[in-house]
């Protein structure tokens, strides 16, 4: 192997001297490895990522950095899978070992593995749900407006080919409480509306939707709900079961740090009883025998229900699931109720300190309850792709464009537990200049 690319090359570029303890033997970040104050946790959690510390990186909405130590899990997964690719078949992809992967994942998203399914990120996962469904021709997929393209355009997509019906509530300034939005839910139900698709944080404006009374809306309609959890774990704490939904979609290369094209889709049991799969390799979960005409044994297969019958294209993600144990690890150990409360705090300090420029409105929520650590802005006067241009190229400080639509552009800023207020402060100063 030439020499630039060999291991300790590659190691030494990563930074391999500030990874967390116990990566040398392929484990990752245990409590007792964390520091325990905050000032020195969060100096800490920023060695931890692949950054450039040339710049202020205020878009973890957009992607969020890797961790080190998943960096270099993946990298070593990969050799692996190049240098004997049957062993690695028999070892990474391994149905016992992919089983504790998804309990891993479960247990930090709260639901159980057999209700899991690894994809690539939330896009599979959303598309899965929308190509897997049973609508019929006048059937109605209830949504809003402020969804992401990966949310909307696979309902858009089966309404050109199955003559589904898609509506996309309106929001009208920013959302003042919970109980506005479900009423504004619950005033648009029909009796031809089978889904209800809403975000569970907006990547819009960071609004918090308040998807277990939504859910709770539905279900005695026997309406299907899908939650686009794109920008949730990592920001906020909950748990996937006490929402009460049919179907979850996420990433984890967001505020969880992992390797990119990593996600899951949660899939209640009615869910999966309901949904046919997108990509097939075999009968199992939707048929009850195989090509040749011989009857499936019931529970024949060894895997998890929902990653049986729906995961066909988790071997192609071995490499970076293996680097998503890695970053499970950190915010496990980092204590996830304590970054939700740190990027809380860094969004009021944030919002406090654009409050105070003239000519710049927030267009993210006041209310509590509403609120994350996503901050959306506009600038009067300003156009805000080319404000966003000019952060980033005269200050280095990047944050994102959103145009959502005529009736939403701003700018989006977030920040994670890495960043310090001195890089708010930043962020803020460019921007009254």
């Amino acid at each position: 192997m030439n020499d630039s690319l060999s291991r300790r090359r590659f190691l030494a570029a990563l930074g391999a001297s500030s990874l967390a303890p116990g990566v040398a033997t392929a484990q990752g970040f245990y409590s007792r490895a964390v520091p325990a104050g905050s000032a020195e946790l969060w100096q800490w959690t920023r060695a931890q990522m692949v950054l450039d510390p040339a710049l202020t990186w205020l878009d973890t909405a957009g992607f969020g950095p890797t961790l080190r130590a998943a960096m270099v899990q993946e990298y070593r997964s990969r050799e692996q899978q190049s240098l004997d690719f049957q062993s690695f078949e028999a070892t990474q992809l391994d149905p016992a070992r992919l089983r504790t992967k998804l309990i891993a994942l479960a247990g930090l998203l709260g639901t159980t593995a057999e209700d899991l399914v690894f994809t690539s990120g939330t896009r599979e996962g959303l598309s899965l749900v929308a190509q897997g469904l049973d609508l019929q021709p006048g059937d109605e997929v209830l949504t809003t407006e402020h969804e992401h393209p990966a949310a909307i355009y696979p309902w858009l997509l089966e309404a050109r080919r199955r003559g589904i019906t898609v509506r996309q509530l309106p929001q009208t300034g920013i959302p003042r409480a919970p109980a506005a939005i479900v009423e504004q839910f619950a005033a648009a139900l029909s009796e031809k509306t089978r889904v209800m698709a809403f975000s569970h944080v907006q990547y819009t404006d960071g609004t918090l939707m308040p998807v277990m009374e939504l859910c709770a809306l539905a279900r005695p309609r026997n309406i299907f709900t899908v939650v686009d959890g794109a920008q949730a774990p990592g920001l906020i704490d909950f748990r996937v079961s006490a929402l009460g939904c049919d179907a979850y979609a996420t990433c984890c290369h967001k505020w969880l740090n992992a390797p990119y094209g990593t996600g899951a889709v949660y899939l209640s049991p009615t869910a999966r009883a309901r949904l046919q799969p997108m990509v097939v390799d075999g009968p199992t979960g939707w048929d009850t025998q195989d090509r040749f005409g011989t009857p499936l044994a019931a529970g024949s297969s060894v895997l998890p229900a929902a990653q049986a019958k729906f995961g066909a294209l988790t071997r192609f993600n071995a490499p970076q699931l293996a680097g998503l144990s890695v970053a499970l690890e950190f915010h496990q150990a980092t204590s996830r109720p304590r970054i939700s409360t740190r990027l809380l705090e860094l969004s009021a300090y944030l919002k406090a300190r654009l409050a105070s420029l003239p000519g710049v409105e927030l267009l993210s929520p006041a209310h509590p309850a509403l609120a994350t650590g996503i901050v959306s802005f506009r600038a009067s006067g300003r156009d805000h792709a080319e404000l966003v241009s000019t952060l980033a190229s005269e200050d280095r400080v990047i944050v994102s464009h959103v145009s959502h639509g005529a009736s939403f552009d701003a700018i989006r800023a977030g920040a994670h537990v890495y960043n310090q207020r001195a890089e708010i402060d930043k962020l803020v100063n460019s921007v009254r200049a």
